[in-house]
């Protein structure tokens, strides 16, 4: 299987490098373009007449990127430029739509139909690393993410057409189609979730799509992991931007966070603390991002609208909703009892530790950044904290339950005393929102009931 054609209206193809060496199919299936995910040199090449790459690569326009098999191979970096490589090589005309939403209502032709006129003129774009397994099948998947986010998002195509099956003998390609047009309608816009909660969903379902006709393609688990990521930022391909050098991928919050983690991880490995340092809480799109992300996570919890930690000694902010992050307590931890709330609360690197992380200890304690106050409020560890829960959380920065306030706005529901009633659970207000309220419904919302109260007797 040295070449295989990925299902679909695209005159695209996946597969290894020894494929190169039959010119003959190449010109066959009007290959015009081809793109090499591996580091080799093309002047050692030679087809099956025994003529160098120099004679019969003339025919191809060719482009090359360098880039290993393994899991921390940034995948990433090289997606824009390759996206519109492909993208190039299979434009029909100028007029043709450069993106997937308004090509999905058009797309009746596969690999199966008839070939038509439009089709001839079309370019062919081979796509191939050494085996066809994992580099090449990760920017094919790259690809057509970019091109057809309908089909793949799990907000629209229903988890019965996600892996594209087709036991009635109809295309797999036709099927998909059909999936994202019918649920399109079906999902309201308030209940479909974030480009992050789908994330998964996508890649696998553009990985099942390129497993109808190559079913070896299994990318690396670090290459699925950065097509995640790709997919979450919108894949930023600069399709339409008149500068090639736009690098919108590069100046994007979350590929940024994504660059800095591993150079964490980096220095971690040798055991010093990071060179560089950022503070998300200082750039106003990684603050939007952040916030976005924050939203999102409470879609859930309805009531949570807001969460602040303060220091306990003189109320000053220290961290907000968007910055505290979640960590998984061990299923196997007996430290803490049942109910008992984790003595720690994790965020990210802020602006007011600056004055500590920059000493470049790989850890240390923190304190709160007023002056008048500068009472310890917690701890960090580049390498790592340990939670009382079980949970290990790295980098580890983490402010104290016991020397901070949680300060929660809750926005109550029908059963409060009337729908968007506000409490501050944490800070002594709220009491008078619970009237009408069992002890145990007052408990939900944070509010603290009179000692021997009972329900209707407030």
């Amino acid at each position: 299987m040295a070449l295989s054609r990925v299902d679909g209206q695209d005159n695209l193809y996946v597969g290894g490098i020894w494929a190169l060496r039959r010119s003959d199919i190449l010109a066959q299936k009007h290959i015009t373009h081809v793109l090499s995910v591996v580091g080799f040199s093309p002047d050692s090449l030679k087809n099956f007449k025994d003529e160098p790459w120099s004679m019969y690569g003339k025919q191809f326009r060719h482009e090359l990127i360098d880039l290993d098999d393994v899991d921390e191979a940034n995948l990433l970096v090289e997606l824009p430029s390759a996206v519109r490589f492909i993208h190039q090589g299979l434009q029909v005309s100028s007029t043709s739509p450069s993106t997937g939403d308004n090509v999905d209502a058009a797309a009746s032709a596969t690999s199966n139909g008839p070939t038509t006129s439009q089709d001839k003129a079309a370019g062919g774009v081979f796509v191939h690393c050494a085996a066809g397994k994992s580099r090449s099948v990760s920017v094919i998947i790259a690809y057509l993410l970019w091109r057809y986010p309908r089909r793949f998002d799990p907000d629209l195509v229903p988890a019965s057409a996600a892996a594209y099956g087709n036991p009635g003998g109809e295309s797999s390609s036709r099927a998909v189609l059909a999936a994202s047009a019918n649920s399109d309608a079906d999902t309201p816009i308030d209940q479909r979730r974030s480009r992050k909660q789908t994330a998964q969903g996508a890649v696998e379902a553009a990985l099942a799509l390129v497993r109808q006709t190559r079913p070896m393609a299994e990318p690396n688990d670090g290459f699925m992991e950065q097509l995640a990521l790709w997919w979450e930022m919108g894949c930023p391909a600069d399709i339409d931007s008149d500068n090639d050098n736009s690098n919108s991928l590069e100046k994007h919050p979350l590929y940024q966070r994504w660059v800095y983690k591993r150079e964490v991880e980096e220095h971690i490995a040798v055991g010093q603390a990071p060179s560089r340092l950022r503070f998300e809480d200082e750039d106003p799109s990684a603050v939007a991002v952040r916030r976005a992300e924050a939203s999102h996570r409470n879609d859930s919890d309805a009531d949570t609208t807001e969460i602040t930690l303060r220091c306990k000694k003189c109320r000053r902010t220290l961290a907000t909703a968007p910055f505290i992050n979640q960590h998984v307590a061990s299923t196997s931890s007996k430290s803490l009892a049942p109910g008992q709330p984790c003595p720690h609360y994790f965020v990210e690197p802020l602006s007011w530790m600056r004055g500590e992380l920059e000493k470049g200890l790989v850890n240390g304690r923190l304190s709160c950044p007023n002056e008048r106050c500068g009472a310890a409020v917690g701890r960090y560890d580049w390498k790592g904290i340990r939670c009382a829960c079980g949970g290990w959380v790295t980098p580890g920065l983490s402010l104290q339950r016991a020397r901070v306030d949680e300060e929660v706005r809750r926005k109550l529901g029908m059963s409060g005393s009337g729908p968007g009633c506000e409490t501050g659970a944490g800070t002594g207000s709220g009491t008078r929102a619970g009237a009408g309220m069992g002890a145990g419904e007052a408990a939900k919302y944070g509010i603290r009931m009179p000692p021997g109260s009972a329900a209707g007797r407030l």
